[in-house]
């Protein structure tokens, strides 16, 4: 036997005796999800330099478990099952530790309900609630889901996130009304996000539900990426133009405080 056949034949017997190749090449795909927003099956084989066909049955089987899923242009995501299997540990590296204080904060000084939401794919997931100190108070369970395009939390995220990502979601959504307030053209939309953009929060005037007002500001993360949001709601009667004004100045405050807390967390 050459040296050279040695040392390939050595190679393939370091593998611990255990390890189980296609469980690490799944988990493997899993991984290379977690950093990207989304891809297709091509991009997944050829940044992990596997077989294309392996890739897809990989694919095919995390969506079929409920760990990704696929849009209409066949790019797979991470779904929150991913999350989900981790909130175990979430409370030492995850935003909502982080958050509650600034969240209670903002229920002293308002009385109404704080929400702490998460981007994922078109809907934004509530992750954590602070119910309101008023009488008459709304409340979205922790794990309820909503279209982007019906909450101040969605309109706050997307407004800024790249406009490659906006575009997919114009192109990609079915606006379906909520209540007749709700936004459901995408000319309409894109304005509404270049506001939130401008101005620095997102408002929700009885959008996702009549008779709950909702104002919502962006938290970024140690890259400045913004993929939560908080956001306070309560009946609508009690968002008086006034009231909404000193929301914004402690809300977008708080938040902004949060983001350079969560920036500083990870250098």
């Amino acid at each position: 036997m050459s040296l050279l056949t040695m040392n390939s034949a050595k190679q393939k017997t370091d593998k611990p005796y255990y390890q189980i190749t296609s469980l690490v090449s799944g988990l493997r795909v899993l991984e290379l999800l977690a950093g990207k927003e989304s891809l297709t099956v091509t991009e997944v084989a050829g940044l992990l330099e596997l077989d294309r066909s392996a890739c897809h049955r990989f694919l095919l089987t995390l969506r079929d478990m409920g760990y990704v899923k696929a849009d209409q242009r066949a790019r797979y995501r991470l779904t929150l099952k991913v999350f989900e299997i981790g909130n175990k540990i979430a409370n030492i590296i995850e935003v909502r530790p982080a958050a509650r204080p600034y969240m209670r904060k903002l229920v002293s000084l308002h009385k109404e309900t704080v929400n702490l939401g998460y981007l994922d794919g078109f809907d934004i997931v509530t992750i954590d609630v602070v119910s309101g100190q008023e009488v008459i108070r709304f409340n979205s369970p922790v794990g309820s889901r909503s279209p982007i395009h019906t909450l101040a939390m969605g309109k706050a995220i997307l407004a800024f996130r790249p406009q490659e990502q906006q575009a997919e979601y114009l192109e990609s959504v079915d606006f379906q009304p909520f209540t007749p307030n709700t936004i459901t053209d995408g000319k309409r939309f894109r304005k509404e996000l270049e506001k939130v953009r401008r101005q620095g929060y997102a408002l929700d005037n009885e959008e996702w539900a009549i008779g709950v007002c909702c104002v919502a500001a962006p938290v970024f993360d140690f890259t400045h990426h913004p993929s939560h949001a908080i956001s306070i709601s309560g009946p609508s009667r009690n968002f008086t133009n006034k009231k909404v004004a000193q929301i914004v100045k402690d809300l977008t405050t708080l938040c902004k405080s949060l983001s350079k807390e969560l920036s500083t967390r990870n250098t």
